[in-house]
């Protein structure tokens, strides 16, 4: 007999506030107790009712949706608890407490590429069997690990089921386990022993004037293992694309050469800065930008972080000119003029016009967290002739030039140019966007990869 239990569990239907009154004779730690097996019981009998005896396995396979549409049904078919303070002790226990919730645990793992974290060879077997409650140790969640691997490679029903439902983030995060387990498993002590040596001369400096053992520990330790697994996900990833490796292996600025419109200028030049630095704080949709890429690693990260740029030339606008023969005849000589001294990563077959359209009022005014509408600036092909063979698409003809997402402009756009591919063509797939723009998205789970270019 569990007399406060009891008492905790006749009090359930109050308000936590009431409830609490109700037991503030009760010792913190008692309190504590009898709440935590109250709120697991109710949680506990709050699935139950939900599931209300029915097959989950064969629910998701009938309709998938019934499943996704319900998060604590989707966590009772991938195992996971739905009572938070489980999920939070369980996570913190095997993560050495880098995570402390199954959602922020995925995140970090599905997001290793960009920002790696200390996490130990029981965190990825976790995530890999969907953050499966576990209530033991190593060894109780190997036995899970290996169940998984075994319905996985049988095809179950129990396995089908499991995948219908998962969320995109939650397959990333499991893909990317399925591949640094076994490097971790294999590789882990001789490359840690070889980062440790290298991390320690390094640090050796900083550690002379730490009197503290326990801080030299901290500094030692994590960082050493986080090294660790970085050089791991360099060797079992899948490459960058040819021309961010080319951008990395140069180690040279990449981008564009940039101009204004003429009423841009008319109306910005005296402030562009200003108005260009609040166009680039604009929120960035998902998969069109380099960083959604997968590039093998956070040093190749901030690498092409650092190495992207404008190239903003000075220009004085001849009005006795039609503009765009007035842009595309500066270019070229400002291409020739400067080719020794334009880095290599400067695309010398394009430059962008920045129209004011981009820069409308309403853009200007919008709030970070909105997306620009428009989106798009011109993209100008360097060489284009204008006396070559017409082409024209539902009465729109092509000009040597295509709108293309401002977004897409250092992503895919510049790998489609980098490669050679004809503007011309890719104008004409913007002409099947409803806004007549050229947008390329990077594949779900397969961040290496892109959509058709045209």
């Amino acid at each position: 007999m569990d007399p406060n239990l009891e008492l905790y569990r006749s009090l359930m239907h109050l308000s936590s506030t009431e409830r609490s009154q109700r037991l503030q004779h009760l010792p913190p730690e008692e309190y504590a107790r009898v709440r935590v097996i109250g709120e697991r019981e109710r949680e506990a009998q709050k699935l139950e009712e939900l599931i209300a005896g029915r097959d989950l396995v064969q629910v998701a396979l009938n309709d998938p949706s019934q499943i996704i549409a319900c998060t604590p049904l989707q966590c009772a078919l991938l195992g996971q608890t739905t009572y938070w303070y489980d999920d939070g002790r369980m996570v913190e226990r095997i993560t050495n407490g880098v995570a402390r919730t199954s959602s922020t645990l995925v995140s970090y793992i599905s997001n290793f590429d960009q920002s790696p974290k200390p996490l130990r060879l029981d965190a990825w077997k976790l995530v890999y069997c969907d953050v499966y409650y576990v209530d033991g140790g190593s060894a109780a969640l190997q036995e899970i690990y290996e169940e998984r691997l075994r319905e996985e490679d049988l095809q179950t029903s129990a396995s089908r089921a499991r995948e219908l439902v998962r969320c995109n983030r939650l397959r990333k995060a499991r893909r990317n386990a399925k591949w640094m387990i076994p490097a971790i498993e294999r590789f882990s002590d001789e490359v840690q022993v070889q980062v440790d040596r290298e991390y320690r001369q390094s640090m050796e400096p900083f550690l002379q004037l730490c009197q503290d053992e326990r801080m030299r520990e901290t500094i030692l330790a994590p960082q050493g293992y986080e090294k660790t697994l970085e050089r791991i996900w360099k060797r079992v990833s899948p490459a960058p694309p040819a021309w961010i490796q080319k951008i990395l292996e140069a180690q040279q600025q990449f981008g564009f050469v940039y101009y204004m419109a003429r009423e841009v200028q008319q109306k910005h030049g005296d402030d562009w800065h200003s108005v260009w630095g609040g166009i680039n704080e604009h929120s960035l949709p998902h998969r069109v930008t380099w960083h959604s890429i997968h590039c093998q690693g956070r040093d190749n990260w901030l690498a092409l972080d650092r190495l992207e740029t404008e190239k903003w030339p000075t220009f004085n606008p001849n009005e006795s000119m039609a503009e765009d023969d007035d842009l595309r005849k500066h270019f070229q000589e400002y291409r020739e003029e400067n080719d020794d001294l334009l880095p290599s990563g400067i695309l010398r077959n394009t430059f962008i016009v920045i129209p004011t359209e981009l820069v409308s009022d309403e853009n200007c005014k919008r709030t970070q967290g909105e997306l620009l509408d428009p989106c798009w600036v011109w993209a100008y092909d360097a060489n284009w002739d204008s006396s070559e063979e017409e082409t024209v698409f539902n009465g729109e003809k092509y000009q040597g030039r295509v709108k293309v997402a401002v977004w897409s402009i250092n992503s895919w756009f510049y790998a489609a140019r980098w490669e050679g591919m004809s503007l011309r063509d890719m104008w004409l797939k913007a002409q099947q966007h409803p806004d007549k723009y050229w947008i390329c998205y990077t594949k779900e789970l397969e961040e290496w990869d892109h959509e058709p270019y045209v």
